[in-house]
């Protein structure tokens, strides 16, 4: 199967700007003087194409002679370019354009590791906007998303019978490789905060995820969403354990706590 590369490059950077400053396309900024989104380019010679998922700002990519598709119109926010890319027919690896010290055998690692593979940092954080999927399963999952009126990225592993989460340490691949650039203060270098729960490769299997169990009126959302949270933090993956336990915030205001505690804990904003 043909693989793509698709760069998400559709955001606004919000949390990128600075007051007094023009606006500024996080993507388009230099680091060591390169815009963000030509180092990812450089680096992915092991794919048979390049796209950029353009969204508000797919003009300048096109100008710049890159081959750029469009926001779907049944998503807002990352979801709308991942779904545009699921028209396509191959293996796809989504990549943000604001990591700027992303590798080559990061992409490698990922390609290696089908159907769906994720990496998930030592911490237990989730890198959801860095993975591979098999465009057919993407299909599948992210029109379950919109048949239920999913919003999440990280609900796509949480609907996938199997999944591969990657260590890092595992591959020998550097932690700055991870560096994700929001705040201009992010690029004073990568932090890891939290502690190290997460080591070595994991595949989950379920011969029905929970989620999508309890998207289809099947169970008790209670014990649906308590079962994956538990196997998620038995296997250090903190951050799909957190999402669990949020859609259980309606039950009780406790597990929305734990969620935001936990989240707090490895540093993830969303």
């Amino acid at each position: 199967m043909p693989s793509f590369l698709i760069i998400l490059a559709g955001g606004e950077s919000r949390r990128f700007q600075q007051d007094g400053l023009g606006r500024v396309d996080k993507c388009l900024f230099p680091v060591n003087g390169e815009p963000m989104i030509m180092r990812i380019i450089k680096q992915a010679t092991v794919f048979d194409e390049i796209i950029i998922a353009g969204g508000v700002n797919s003009s300048k990519y096109v100008n710049m002679g890159l081959r750029v598709i469009g926001d779907s119109e049944r998503f807002s926010g990352v979801l709308a370019g991942v779904d545009s890319a699921s028209s396509l027919n191959g293996v796809l690896v989504f990549s943000p354009c604001d990591t700027p010290n992303v590798t080559t055998d990061v992409f490698k690692v990922l390609l290696s590791n089908g159907p769906l593979s994720v990496f998930v940092l030592p911490n237990g954080l989730v890198e959801s906007h860095l993975f591979r999927i098999d465009s057919s399963l993407l299909r599948t999952v992210i029109n379950e998303a919109a048949t239920h009126g999913r919003s999440r990225l990280s609900d796509l592993f949480r609907l996938s019978n199997v999944v591969n989460f990657l260590s890092p340490l595992s591959h020998g691949i550097k932690l700055t490789s991870f560096l994700n650039v929001n705040r201009r203060i992010d690029l004073m270098g990568f932090n890891l905060r939290g502690p190290i729960v997460f080591t070595n490769d994991v595949v989950i299997r379920w011969s029905d995820p929970p989620l999508l169990r309890l998207l289809r009126g099947e169970g008790d959302a209670e014990a649906l969403l308590w079962d994956e949270a538990r196997v998620y933090v038995s296997k250090g993956i903190l951050s799909l354990a957190a999402h669990a336990l949020r859609d259980l915030e309606r039950r009780g205001v406790g597990y929305g706590a734990v969620a935001n505690a936990i989240l707090n804990l490895i540093g993830a904003e969303k």
